[in-house]
């Protein structure tokens, strides 16, 4: 059953996180979209949004995210 799983990336540098994003999901359909920033702009944290398959997906989705060096965390 499809459903629509939200994840918080948070990391250091916007734009390699949103690269890294394109990389990981590929062409598949989502929504990306700065959240905050640190007070002292040191980390910055994004919200992604996508439909996946199962169970299966949605935890593949989120070791992948967390394996680049700008993603301190993935919630």
């Amino acid at each position: 059953i499809s459903t629509r799983w939200n994840y918080r990336i948070v990391g250091t540098d916007e734009t390699t996180i949103r690269n890294h994003v394109d990389d990981c999901l590929g062409d598949k359909d989502h929504e990306l979209v700065l959240s905050r920033r640190s007070r002292g702009g040191r980390y910055v944290s994004l919200h992604l949004s996508l439909i996946v398959d199962d169970e299966a997906e949605r935890l593949s989705v989120h070791a992948e995210l967390g394996k680049h060096e700008a993603v301190r965390f993935v919630l």
